[in-house]
This record gives C-alpha cells, sequence and structure tokens, in this order.
C-alpha cells in the first residue's frame, strides 16, 4: 500500500506519513498471522505424529513371532520420527522464537515464556525418550533380520517409549493449551493483617 499524500492546508505530511505507518502494520499483522500459522501447521503435525508413533506401538508384533513385520514396522517409525516428529517440532520452535521477536507483546508474557519452556521439555523428550530409542530399536531390528540370536534383545523398552510418547504428547498438549488461553500467571495478593 502507498501512502496517499491529500494537499490541505499543510497537514499533508502528518497524513502521508500516518497511511504509511498503517500500511507498515498492515504488513507486520500478515507476517505475524503466517508466523502464527506455520506454528500451528507444524504444531498440529508434531502431536499428529506423537499420535502415529503411539498407534504404531499398539500394533507392534511379538518380534519372535513375526521378525519381518516387526523390523518393517520399526523402520517405519524411525522415519516418521526422523522425517516428521523432530522437523516439525524443531520448525514450530523456529515458528514460535520469530514469532517473540516480531511482536513485543510476548516478551513481557508470562504464557509465551512457558510455551518455550515447554518446547524445550518436547526437544529434549523427543530426542532422548522417542526419536533416539526409536531408532536404536530399528537398528537392532534390521540386525536380527540376519541374525536369529539377536530376537531375544528386541521389545526389552516398549513400555518406556510408550510413556514418552505419552508424556511428550501431554506437555505437547499443555503449550497449545498455553497459546490458546494465554494464562496470565498472576500471583495472588495476600491480605495484609
Amino acid at each position: 500500500m502507498q501512502g496517499r499524500i491529500i494537499r490541505h492546508q499543510g497537514v499533508d505530511d502528518t497524513l502521508a506519513i500516518e497511511d504509511m505507518g498503517k500500511a507498515g502494520q498492515g504488513v507486520r499483522e500478515k507476517m505475524r498471522k503466517l508466523m502464527k500459522f506455520g506454528h500451528s501447521m507444524t504444531a498440529i503435525t508434531f502431536l499428529g505424529s506423537v499420535v502415529v508413533l503411539w498407534v504404531f506401538h499398539q500394533q507392534l508384533p511379538p518380534p519372535a513371532e513375526a521378525l519381518e513385520v516387526y523390523a518393517a514396522q520399526r523402520q517405519a517409525m524411525a522415519r516418521v520420527a526422523s522425517l516428521v516428529l523432530m522437523p516439525s517440532l524443531l520448525i514450530s520452535l523456529l515458528f514460535g522464537m520469530a514469532s517473540m521477536a516480531v511482536v513485543p507483546g510476548f516478551h513481557s508474557a508470562p504464557w509465551a515464556w512457558a510455551k518455550l519452556v515447554t518446547t524445550v521439555l518436547m526437544l529434549e523428550g523427543s530426542l532422548l525418550g522417542i526419536q533416539s530409542p526409536i531408532q536404536r530399536e530399528a537398528d537392532r531390528a534390521a540386525a536380527a533380520l540376519s541374525d536369529a540370536t539377536l530376537v531375544n534383545g528386541l521389545a526389552m523398552k516398549l513400555d518406556a517409549e510408550q510413556w514418552s510418547l505419552v508424556l511428550i504428547g501431554f506437555v505437547a498438549t499443555v503449550n497449545v493449551a498455553l497459546g490458546v488461553w494465554r494464562p496470565q500467571f498472576r500471583s495472588r495478593a495476600t491480605p495484609a493483617f
């Protein structure tokens, strides 16, 4: 949008500056919405991949009974974790941090800082509790296809992986709730006696 100049008794410069300021606000608003959209879409993708991995876990056959199926599902889980889960989390983090940088109101908002803390928890938890164990188990399952003696070492930590998915899913849900409801986290004033 270009600033319009209206010549009327010396106020033309003021009107031109006001119009340019409105144009800048429009660009900032579009950028804010783009960042919000990107952040929302990547958060949806992250939570969706957590659910997909949980469903895969529920469908895993015992490796001793169906090693080929177990290994194939573990490879698919490793791909979901490395190609969807982690990139969506990292991109969501980048969109969120860019939003904090661009929107001055977020700098002093306690809910925005709480979202950052929960995102760091999700990042570390996803790396240590989801992506790494899933990749290790996929590698072990692939190795067991060529060495049957390794089958007994598979599926030893299924419960830990499932609980990691549930916990990270819960933290991600809290993160979304913080962004939607934006609580103020005000301390209660204690009455003076």
